[in-house]
């Protein structure tokens, strides 16, 4: 299936999907060390988003947040790439301070049709999604 959408920053990207449905902030809902979502009742408690494809709803809160997706890419704990319904300015700041490439506003919306363990080739230079079902 493919899916076209815009682009937040450019670059090309492959890898497995994790899907989560929340909205979703680097400060406090990501523990840089690790990579792993932490709050406790997160749809994605305990797994880690590090080397992955990050779907998700929409960024929110702090302003911290693309600092601390930096300290979390020095270590190698970010997403390979980021997919979500609509980018706020603070997500799209985490994506272009951290080259991580990244659409937002596809077609369809990537929550109904991406599901974690999904394999997802991304050309979000040309804001193109390939998502192969993992059956």
């Amino acid at each position: 299936m493919i899916l076209k959408g815009k682009t937040v920053k450019k670059g090309i990207v492959e890898g497995e999907a994790i899907v989560s449905k929340l909205p979703f902030s680097f400060l406090g809902d990501l523990d840089p060390q690790t990579g792993k979502v932490v709050p406790e009742g997160h749809d994605l408690q305990g797994q880690s988003i590090a080397g992955k494809i990050f779907v998700f709803d929409t960024g929110k809160g702090s302003t911290v947040g693309p600092n601390v997706a930096y300290q979390a890419k020095q270590l190698g704990n970010t997403p390979a790439g980021m997919i979500c319904v609509e980018v706020e300015p603070v997500m799209a700041m985490v994506a272009i301070m951290n080259d991580i490439p990244m659409v937002h506003k596809l077609d369809k919306n990537p929550l109904d049709t991406i599901v974690t363990g999904d394999y997802i080739k991304m050309n979000a230079t040309e804001g193109v999604v390939e998502v192969i079902k993992n059956s």
